[in-house]
């Protein structure tokens, strides 16, 4: 999880680098069709047509819409609110899943694991700093896209053991490309040359770093790898000054320890819980 979501900040970066050229939308859709031209053939020959079909079809349906739901969510937001504002409500998911968890996973969820998500969102705002001077329903849009990406979450540790392991991974690809299809002949932009590498750089790096999410929720419980989400912005603060020069000042980095620190708490006392079972 940590390795995905410091990709995940190097594609913002990315994104960020061609200055709202392209439309949001569009640049979700771009991911999707790559991932998905990549990976539904894999599946096919490895496992077959008849894994095309999600199983169970609801639940993935619900998965891919709220991954999209949540993107565009976040970007509507920006559009309306600050962005530390935007970043600094919506990063309320790893909260979303604590909540859920219990009662959608049967997860049990101690008070410490509790305190650590808690000051992981408090070292998050220390970064961001958010203002709150924006409209208020700008900062409805962005709580809704921290419940829809929390939900993404829940629903791939949910699933995570249906069907064939690969296909999990696949489904919310091409589901959300089927649902974003539509829109695209209204939202096309024609790339520019220089864009190329970053492009094919963006679609990449955003693979490598979906599948890293999956693959973790596969592995470790939804309320343990969710709060690790915060370590987006330590990538964020590294490739917005490898990129753009803007170096954190000392509320920053005060920050960052926050977040770093509640997510070795997190892993270190859930290593040791393990090991004593």
């Amino acid at each position: 999880m940590t390795c995905a979501v410091l990709l995940f900040a190097w594609k913002d970066a990315i994104v960020k680098i061609t200055a709202g050229y392209y439309s949001p939308i569009l640049v979700i859709w771009v991911q999707l069709a790559f991932m998905s031209g990549i990976w539904l053939p894999i599946l096919i020959i490895r496992h077959g047509w008849n894994q095309l079909l999600p199983r169970p079809l609801p639940w993935q349906i619900a998965r891919g819409l709220s991954l999209i739901t949540g993107m565009g969510l976040f970007y509507w937001s920006v559009m309306i609110i600050p962005l530390a504002d935007a970043t600094a409500v919506s990063f309320t998911s790893p909260l979303i899943v604590a909540a859920l968890s219990p009662l959608i996973l049967g997860e049990k969820i101690g008070l410490h694991r509790w305190g650590a998500v808690v000051v992981g969102f408090l070292g998050a705002v220390i970064l961001l700093r958010p203002v709150f001077s924006g409209e208020s329903v700008g900062y409805i849009i962005a709580f809704s896209s921290g419940i829809c990406v929390g939900f993404f979450y829940i629903t791939s540790r949910k699933l995570a053991r249906e069907g064939v392991p690969f296909a999990t991974i696949v489904y919310p690809a091409y589901i959300g490309l089927i649902m974003l299809s539509p829109l695209i002949p209204f939202k096309w932009t024609a790339p520019r040359p220089q864009d190329v590498w970053l492009i094919i750089g963006f679609v990449i790096i955003t693979s490598i770093a979906q599948t890293m999410v999956l693959s973790a929720f596969r592995f470790g419980q939804a309320s343990l790898i969710a709060p690790f989400h915060y370590m987006h912005i330590v990538g964020a603060t590294f490739f917005g000054y490898l990129f753009f020069s803007e170096f954190p000042d000392v509320i920053t980095w005060i920050g960052i320890t926050v977040v770093v620190g509640s997510g070795l708490y997190i892993a270190v006392r859930e290593n040791k819980f393990q090991a004593g079972k």
